[in-house]
């Protein structure tokens, strides 16, 4: 009888411990369910993403200088719409690399070029410069740039980009999309 008792007591013991393990795991699919649906709604109104524009160089490439030394390529031509804090739009900036080709002959002249010269035309005749990069190639060389970038103000738009060197001048039309 003892015997009996005691297997009763010890079945009862172990069905008592899975019965809770089977209710804490239900609790925990439950609430694991339901915290990706919370994260999801208070994280999309907390993030959001900044405008950019697709904007088009035409021509992309220009030749510069008294002989057209220089061949000049615009690339990696971004422009992302800046926000205040509250959200309002501050400006646009728009940034791109120029990669420079020297075109004299090995033995030639290097050519160097800042962008300190350069200026965008924006659809309200302004004239704006951008921050100053400067990049050397070597003859028969190219060579990219770092990012240069200019501030837009609100509401005005890119309509050319014109590039010196060597009191030579090419205007280069924007389109922002």
């Amino acid at each position: 009888m003892k015997k009996n008792v005691i297997a009763i007591v010890m079945l009862a013991g172990i069905m008592t411990i899975y019965s809770c393990k089977d209710n804490k795991k239900e609790q925990e699919d439950q609430t694991t369910t339901s915290q990706p649906a919370a994260d999801e709604n208070s994280g999309s109104a907390t993030t959001s993403e900044p405008k950019t524009y697709t904007v088009t160089a035409t021509p992309d490439a220009v030749l510069l200088g008294k002989n057209k030394e220089a061949s000049i390529k615009i690339k990696d031509l971004t422009a992302l719409e800046l926000s205040n804090p509250d959200g309002t739009s501050s400006g646009i900036e728009l940034s791109y690399k120029i990669e420079l080709t020297n075109k004299n002959a090995i033995g030639g002249n290097s050519v160097g070029i800042s962008t300190a010269d350069f200026r965008l035309t924006l659809d309200n005749g302004n004239k704006i410069p951008p921050n100053s990069t400067y990049v050397n190639a070597e003859a028969e060389a190219t060579k990219l740039s770092d990012a240069d970038k200019f501030i837009i103000p609100v509401d005005a738009k890119p309509t050319s980009l014109d590039l010196f060197y060597d009191q030579t001048r090419v205007s280069i039309k924007l389109e922002l999309k």
